[in-house]
């Protein structure tokens, strides 16, 4: 497969002279927030992506994603669980005159597919990288990476029951925005994290696809 990316430069967010690739969850007001607050940042930056406001101050930022919060409701502890997430986006979707519906495919054989084809649109995929099941009491976790100036792939954060959002796909790495920072998936670690530890209805993407007219 090709290469597939998002034509346009992602979402950035300026604070102190510096730009994010995508923004934080960290930025988010309150602990519980900043951390259960993925799935917001991850709609929210997709959101702005979609609707062409693509470079804000952090201020601005924060702004919006308050705005944002009543349509996502929160578990405690948790966050926000994928029916929530969707029907949250779906709402801002139609409020936002965007004439797209966002639903989760849960096919592990069509998942990069998805993706790809998402990218191909021009639209961020919003993947679940889900908790451990059925064995939900372990650990495991997928590794993230982040790419050295030589090119290289070195192991940065390890992650489970955490939204990405996916800007660039290639055979082996998906490029992905979270935290701030422009991170890479390794495709057949993801996989294998899905078959050993989590399922394919807990990790798959936020499909969007164009309403019917």
């Amino acid at each position: 497969m090709k290469q597939e990316k998002l034509k346009r430069e992602y979402v950035r967010v300026w604070a102190q002279g510096q730009a994010s690739f995508g923004a934080s969850q960290s930025w988010l007001p309150g602990r519980h927030a900043r951390a259960c607050g993925c799935g917001l940042i991850a709609c929210a930056d997709t959101l702005l992506y979609l609707t062409d406001r693509r470079t804000l101050q952090r201020t601005e930022y924060l702004e919006y994603v308050a705005a944002l919060r009543r349509y996502f409701s929160p578990i405690p502890h948790f966050g926000i669980d994928g029916l929530r997430l969707a029907w949250g986006i779906n709402r801002c979707l139609a409020r936002s005159d965007l004439p797209l519906r966002a639903r989760w495919c849960a096919s592990g054989t069509r998942f990069w597919q998805r993706v790809e084809e998402m990218l191909s649109r021009d639209c961020p995929a919003v993947i679940a990288i889900g908790q451990n099941f059925p064995r939900f009491w372990q650990k495991k976790e997928l590794t993230l990476y982040r790419l050295t100036p030589r090119g290289e792939y070195v192991a940065d954060c390890r992650v489970q029951g955490h939204y990405v959002t996916v800007t660039a796909l290639d055979e082996r790495y998906a490029e992905v925005s979270t935290w701030g920072r422009r991170l890479y998936v390794d495709r057949r670690e993801f996989e294998e994290y899905v078959k050993r530890h989590s399922s394919w209805l807990f990790c798959n993407v936020l499909y969007l696809q164009e309403k019917n007219p």
